[in-house]
């Protein structure tokens, strides 16, 4: 059972395109950083466990997610493709070409074709955490 707390990115980018960045980034600040892949049995979808280190990890399989007095611990990404994603969203913010834009809230229905669903389990809530920030602001930041 998944005890941490999920953040779900949607967007565009190739797994093959994303992770190996997504990797790279967070080794610029974490260069021991683990990353160990869940065997799955479906086409098109991946799961990785990562940890800043050796230590870490250890601790995630003595106590599954939970954050050490620096507010760090491992993560999960699981991503897969999706052929078909409807939601119903209340639209708060607008970002066009990279101009943002706030706006009444509206009701809006996003429908999308091939595309791909990444999925943080982070260890923590991102706003009482800040390497769990940093985790999820890589993320939508390669994403983009």
């Amino acid at each position: 059972m998944i005890t941490g707390n999920d953040y779900t990115i949607i967007s565009n980018k190739e797994f093959n395109e994303f992770f190996p960045a997504f990797i790279d980034d967070l080794k610029k600040r974490d260069a021991h950083l683990i990353v160990e892949e869940v065997e799955v049995v479906e086409d098109e979808v991946y799961e990785y466990v990562l940890a800043k280190d050796k230590k870490t990890f250890q601790e995630y399989l003595e106590n599954g997610y939970a954050v050490n007095e620096r507010g760090e611990g491992c993560f999960v990404i699981l991503a897969r493709r999706v052929h078909r994603l409807e939601y119903n969203v209340e639209i708060t913010t607008k970002i066009e070409d990279d101009v943002e834009e706030a706006i009444d809230p509206y009701s809006s229905v996003l429908i999308l074709r091939d595309t791909w669903s990444y999925t943080l389990v982070l260890p923590a809530v991102i706003e009482d955490s800040d390497y769990c920030q940093r985790v999820y602001e890589i993320a939508v930041n390669v994403l983009r």
